[in-house]
């Protein structure tokens, strides 16, 4: 088994980098609360073997916990999928490798857009793209539940218990609840929130690889700049169809605390979109890349993790026929879009950030 100790040491690091930059980004524009600027992170790698975390705050510490089985189970799963990638390359160059029972390596050229040629090796391709796609999903997750406590939701979820800290889990039994603190329509919201929120921290850090990408980006890893959107997509989608299949969430139910991970898939996507079309970031456009391409690629990641699950563990996902071409996702998005509305004033005096306002 490939050693997970520098991925433990990456998200420790990570978590406190990124908050960081957003107590950064809070001292020059938060007006209304300057004691918000003395909250500190403490950030909890749990050793449990399970898919599982949660976010909270108790007085001026915001806090994370994230079982190492997450980074676990997302890099056994992206591992084992490259190292099929390179078996099915082998295939189609017609090479015989059914016959060769030890492990399989080899090396090739490649020739980048600058014209001078690098050798790859195949071993050190599987684990740099393995662990990018990682480093994705554990970053996703990671600004997921920042989500949760810049935005105030910790924080009004402990103002509406009056007597208890309250913490939001990662993952969830719909049948214990939380204690009915709050509605589950507004529990739905502060996911749906916090999903957001991640997808511009992500979307936000993309663009900072892709614009810098002879910088920041292994040069032994077999990708060209715009390829980032597509491995992102294809690590994130395969974290919601992992989600979908443990816990079976497929059903909209008025009584559930989450919406279906298809559909929270299906909303990063436009949150995505929205992201490319604003111009919120500026992108250095790259020769023959544009935002047409950016959102192409996103989506062809998305349909390739599809893919890959589907014929891993014989299911058939899809998450166009089971979002766009369902009405009942339309419903429950729209609820929860016109809740924002309410319930994004109730966060205002918690939050350390502005907002999201659909009129922005």
């Amino acid at each position: 088994m490939i050693g997970k100790e520098n991925f433990y040491d990456d998200i420790e690091k990570r978590a406190q980098a990124i908050y960081e930059q957003y107590q950064n980004l809070m001292k020059g524009i938060s007006k209304k609360n300057s004691n918000l600027l003395n909250h500190q992170l403490k950030f909890y790698l749990k050793d449990d073997g399970r898919l599982g975390g949660k976010a909270w705050c108790e007085n001026d510490i915001d806090k994370i916990e994230i079982n190492k089985g997450v980074i676990n189970n997302f890099f056994d799963y992206f591992y084992d999928f490259v190292e099929k990638d390179s078996e099915k390359l082998l295939r189609e160059l017609r090479l015989d490798i059914e016959k060769i029972n030890e492990e399989i390596s080899y090396e090739f050229l490649f020739y980048p857009d600058s014209g001078k040629a690098k050798i790859i090796d195949n071993k050190t391709n599987e684990l740099n793209l393995a662990s990018l796609l990682t480093v994705f999903v554990s970053r996703f997750i990671l600004t997921h539940e920042l989500g949760h406590l810049l935005n105030g939701h910790c924080g009004y979820l402990n103002a509406e218990s009056y007597k208890s800290i309250q913490y939001i889990p990662m993952f969830y039994n719909d049948t214990n609840g939380r204690n009915n603190i709050i509605s589950p329509l507004d529990n739905r919201t502060l996911e749906m929130d916090a999903d957001a929120f991640a997808t511009t921290d992500n979307f936000r850090n993309l663009v900072l690889l892709y614009n810098k990408f002879e910088e920041k980006v292994n040069n032994n890893i077999n990708i060209k700049p715009i390829d980032l959107f597509y491995w992102w997509s294809f690590a994130i989608r395969s974290n919601f169809l992992i989600i979908q299949r443990l816990l079976s969430d497929e059903e909209y139910r008025d009584n559930k605390t989450h919406l279906p991970s298809v559909a929270r898939w299906s909303l990063i996507i436009g949150s995505l979109q929205a992201n490319i079309e604003s111009g919120i970031y500026k992108i250095n456009y790259r020769n023959g890349d544009s935002k047409e391409k950016f959102l192409q690629a996103i989506i062809k990641g998305g349909i390739y993790a599809e893919k890959c699950y589907n014929e891993k563990f014989f299911t058939d996902y899809n998450w166009i026929k089971e979002t766009i071409e369902n009405e009942e996702y339309k419903c429950s998005v729209t609820e929860i879009k016109n809740n924002w509305k309410i319930i994004s004033g109730k966060l205002s005096c918690f939050s350390k950030l502005p907002l999201y306002e659909s009129n922005y």
